[in-house]
């Protein structure tokens, strides 16, 4: 059984990174390269905006047939993917196939939460953990590989043969009976959410570097977002629990997890950008930058999950953000090892992202009964994607504000022409350093501080997690 969840949320960990690499040959084969980004943004959208319905279906049906409908989904639309003719194509049967990655993660995490009392889910927590970490390691290596040998279309039909063994795994388990969860789908607050969303991301560019926003876009986005909130208030059965965040636990955990998630999203997206762009390294020194924040963030899980009992979720919650401010802090400071260096920064926030975001998962799902602990996981979630989709979109802005400024006219960055080696010349590495140390970075130290508040918010709270 546990096998089987485990399988089940590796294969949608490892689906981003095994994509990314082979992207570059897909969009060569396929043509309609203008709809690049797109085929990150459209999963990205379906894959945030519907967790939270997948989180109260579990709740309403039961985990077990929910989480094989959602790893039905994710597979018929890998195979689609895998079929696609055209990029137009690609984009749509992605954007299922983030539907149905919606649900893998947070169903997954709710079994675990309902299968073991607290000191046995700190530490499978660890595990699950893990399986981001050897995702991020292992998914780009395998992407290269089947696209030289097999070719790129084997990157989403592999997902059958795996669907299948964790389908056969899961088949025989049967939920816990549960208290009586009332109320239906709100499908309304679901349609919402995703068009405000999917418009704000859209507005702002989300996936396509040098976009321009579209603020009339981003408005209506807000507005979408505003009715969305309405919606909820006078719905039986919201997506979104409105009621759970005003708990005194629950509101700022998920305030923290939006914060968090805006941290751990820009470490991959500006780390890579700094290396190569800032320092002028190679693309595998910035993949190997990368390698210690994955392998940080599994650690600190699962250090937290074997002390959880004895230290507390609120000690380990302000450990793990005064960890985030550090790694924050050494990205502001000349990289005195250069890609060295960045790597131990994303380490170091990696931990932090450990020993903040497992205890504080766990506690959650303690805090609430059987009906609601698959909203309160998928609300958490929710928060650490969108969190992180809306912060680097908005870092973004930031950074091409700052280059331009920087460089005293508009496309001066774009006029320095790479040199024959394929370096990037001096004088953009240096605009971009001054764009990426001088405004992203110390945006991210601020919102590391931020991060700070919340947990010493939260330690004050003084109250401990529930031991079964």
């Amino acid at each position: 059984m546990t096998t089987g969840l485990l399988i089940a949320i590796l294969v949608s960990a490892m689906d981003a990174s095994v994509v990314s690499t082979a992207m570059p040959t897909i969009a060569r084969d396929l043509g309609g390269f203008g709809l690049y980004p797109w085929v990150f943004a459209g999963y990205l959208l379906t894959g945030t905006t519907t967790v939270p319905l997948w989180g109260r279906m579990a709740d309403l049906f039961g985990r077990r047939q929910v989480l094989l409908a959602g790893l039905g989904w994710f597979v018929a639309a890998s195979l689609l993917c895998g079929a696609s003719p055209n990029m137009a194509w690609l984009v749509a049967f992605r954007t299922l196939q983030g539907v149905g990655a919606g649900c893998l993660q947070p169903v997954t995490l709710t079994m675990v939460g309902d299968l073991f009392p607290v000191a046995q889910r700190a530490r499978l927590q660890g595990l699950f953990s893990s399986a981001w970490a050897v995702a991020a390691l292992v998914g780009p290596l395998l992407g290269a590989l089947f696209v030289s040998t097999l070719g790129w279309r084997w990157i989403f039909d592999i997902n059958l043969p795996v669907g299948l063994v964790a389908t056969t795994l899961l088949w025989a388990h049967r939920d816990q009976p549960g208290e009586t969860t009332r109320g239906g789908l709100d499908l309304a607050g679901a349609a919402t959410l995703t068009l405000g969303v999917g418009a704000v991301l859209a507005g702002l560019g989300a996936g396509d570097q040098g976009a321009q926003p579209v603020w009339p876009l981003v408005a209506a986005g807000l507005a979408l977002l505003v009715a969305f909130g309405l919606v909820e208030r006078h719905a039986a059965a919201p997506v979104v629990p409105v009621d759970l965040l005003r708990s005194r636990l629950v509101g700022p955990a998920s305030l923290a997890a939006v914060l968090a998630g805006g941290l751990m999203f820009a470490q991959s997206a500006f780390i890579p950008l700094y290396v190569q762009g800032g320092l002028g390294g190679s693309a595998l020194a910035a993949g190997a930058a990368l390698t210690p924040g994955s392998l940080g963030w599994s650690a600190g899980a699962i250090f937290s999950g074997r002390v959880l009992l004895r230290a507390g979720y609120q000690r380990l919650t302000v450990a793990g953000a005064v960890a985030m401010v550090a790694g924050s802090v050494l990205l502001l400071l000349p990289p005195l090892w250069g890609p060295v260096w960045v790597g131990i920064a994303a380490g170091v926030g990696g931990i932090g992202m450990g020993l903040l975001q497992t205890p504080l998962l766990i506690v959650l799902q303690s805090s609430v009964g059987w009906g609601r602990r698959g909203a309160v996981t998928a609300l958490n979630q929710f928060c650490r994607t969108i969190g992180g989709a809306i912060g680097v979109s908005l870092l973004g802005l930031l950074l091409e504000w700052r280059v331009r400024f920087a460089a005293g006219a508009v496309g001066a960055l774009a006029g320095d022409p790479l040199q024959s080696e394929g370096a990037i010349a001096p004088a953009a590495r240096r605009l971009l350093d001054t764009g990426l140390r001088g405004a992203v970075f110390p945006a991210l130290a601020g919102v590391a501080l931020a991060t700070l508040a919340v947990a010493l918010a939260i330690l004050a709270l003084r109250s401990e997690p529930e031991s079964s």
